[in-house]
């Protein structure tokens, strides 16, 4: 019975132990130290092979200089007696060379005779030539030349050959140090953070309390997961406490919510009403007027039905102003509006488009009883006795919406009408077909 229990202790550390090392902290560790593992090992090698190649490339020099110094002068010499055999024996001599892949020596007159040893290409970058010079008194002759092959072929097959042995040694050293510094992270840290994950995942307020424990031995010194597990320990203990605070106010809040919910909603309500209403005279301002052209004209387009618009102003307006004063201009205006109102239809939409400028849409309505709406408003203001100024009159411009036009367009065809109206006397309805209602004077 004792070693089943062994057993089953140890299967459990066992298993915790690999699912610390395949959780995705772990993985990432793992990949991070490979890669700077692998880096460390690439540059490692790379200060390696190029030590050993610039020692390679040193011996080949110093094989290079031994054949000028120490044979070149006995091919020199050979070369002066046309002793060909001599030549041959020497040649071969500098072939056997583990730097030398192949030698060609040219003397004679002109330098036409020729022996060669091992493979070499004249033409080719890397040969090296040396002239084969004869002292003869006190002068030097040049009795012939020699053409060398570097055995580079040699030389880089040493090269490749040592970067496979210490990548492949880098290789395996990485892999042991990142798999040893996995077990220790999983075993010293990775773990111990599973065991507090699945352990923050349980909570439950309504549950009793249960404080963390580590799951390692007791008599591991406190340390920074201690420190850890103590926070976490006094964190969910605040947590449990404060869950019965927040089920005590819950519905306090709720009530306070929807209290303030419908006081926001309230002024939002009057705030959307402020920022489409003229404050001087109450009706829709230019951002309302843009709202309703957009709906009308949407609904015209969608349907097909007529739909009207009339733009108006007082005339001379601005004789008020420079006369009465802005007061007195602003009383005007409200009493314009006033008189449009009231002689607007229920389904009109009345609106100031700026300064003493307003406008009339006439949903569902031809420019025929639109003109009649005008007419209407024009007598209505020319028999209208204004405070302080007394009579005024005022212009209007009509314009009938057609498939395809935008507010601009209407608005612009209205105005057009509206100023042959003031060229044409003032007092009067214009339309933009130039068919004018019988109006005031002419």
């Amino acid at each position: 019975m004792r070693h089943r229990r062994s057993w089953d202790r140890y299967r459990e550390r066992h298993s915790f132990w690999l699912s610390g090392m395949t959780r995705g902290l772990a993985r990432r560790m793992l990949i991070w130290i490979l890669a700077i593992s692998a880096v460390m090992a690439v540059m490692a090698t790379s200060v390696q092979l190029f030590a050993d190649y610039r020692r390679d490339v040193s011996d080949l020099e110093h094989a290079m200089r031994y054949i000028e110094e120490n044979q070149l002068p006995g091919l020199a010499d050979a070369a002066w007696n046309f002793n060909a055999a001599g030549l041959r024996v020497q040649l071969d001599g500098i072939g056997h060379s583990p730097w030398v892949a192949g030698a060609t020596v040219r003397y004679g007159p002109n330098q036409s005779a020729e022996l060669t040893t091992g493979v070499i290409d004249l033409d080719a970058r890397e040969v090296i030539e040396f002239p084969l010079r004869r002292n003869v008194g006190t002068n030097a002759v040049v009795v012939g030349r020699i053409s060398i092959a570097p055995n580079l072929r040699d030389l880089y097959g040493r090269t490749i050959n040592r970067i496979a042995v210490v990548l492949s040694t880098q290789a395996v050293k990485s892999l042991v140090i990142s798999i040893s510094i996995l077990f220790l992270t999983s075993g010293m840290i990775t773990r111990h953070l599973t065991q507090m994950a699945e352990f923050a995942k349980s909570f439950e307020p309504s549950k009793d309390f249960t404080p963390f424990t580590l799951r390692r031995d007791p008599r591991t010194p406190h340390d920074e997961l201690t420190v850890l597990a103590d926070g976490l320990n006094d964190a969910y203990r605040r947590l449990y406490t404060a869950h019965e605070f927040e089920v005590d106010h819950n519905e306090r809040l709720s009530e306070e919510v929807a209290l303030r919910t419908a006081e926001l909603r309230q002024a939002h309500q009057a705030l959307a009403k402020i920022a489409i209403t003229d404050r001087l005279t109450g009706l829709l301002n230019r951002l309302g007027l843009e709202e309703a052209f957009a709906s009308e004209i949407a609904r015209a387009e969608r349907y097909g039905n007529p739909m009207t618009v009339i733009l108006t102003d007082i005339d001379k307006f601005k004789s008020v102003n420079d006369s009465h004063g802005h007061q007195v201009g602003d009383t005007v205006l409200q009493e314009f509006a006033a008189i449009l109102v009231r002689e607007a239809r229920g389904t009109d939409v009345v609106g100031r488009w700026g300064g003493e400028e307003f406008i009339i849409l006439c949903p569902e309505t031809d420019v025929e009883a639109a003109s009649l709406v005008a007419e209407r408003m024009r007598a209505s203001v020319a028999a209208h006795a204004f405070s302080v100024v007394g009579g005024k009159t005022s212009s209007f411009g009509i314009a009938a919406f057609h498939g395809g036009d935008t507010e601009t367009a209407l608005v612009k065809r209205a105005d057009d009408a509206l100023y042959r109206a003031k060229e044409g006397g003032r007092n009067r309805v214009d339309r933009e077909d130039g068919v004018r209602p019988v109006s005031g004077p002419a």
